[in-house]
């Protein structure tokens, strides 16, 4: 499918970088959290890891996300009380024996 010009389609590939074009700091800013996560394509995450090597306002940046990161980690990692997940289990009984069930099936 050909992009039209004027149309999302074309406008994103107008934004996407030529080959071997070096990043800038709003590109490299923009896709930071997909570069902390390695979810860019391999050429895109050289390009904006140089960019990161030579731009010590934007490797800060990343810095900042890759903190952010390890505090979201650290705060889903707690675990319930136990008195709560046995309430919870104890409710779920309940729920099946009312409704004719049992764990099995």
């Amino acid at each position: 499918m050909s992009g039209v010009e004027g149309t999302p389609l074309d406008d994103e590939a107008a934004r996407r970088p030529a080959a071997g074009a070096p990043c800038g700091c709003d590109e490299a800013v923009e896709r930071l959290w997909e570069y902390v996560d390695s979810e860019l394509e391999e050429l895109d995450q050289e390009r904006v890891g140089a960019h990161l090597h030579e731009c010590a306002s934007c490797l800060e940046e990343e810095q900042i996300e890759l903190v952010m990161k390890q505090l979201v980690r650290r705060c889903c990692q707690e675990e319930a009380p136990a008195t709560l997940r046995v309430r919870i289990h104890e409710q779920i009984t309940v729920l099946r024996l009312r409704a004719g069930t049992t764990p099995e099936g």
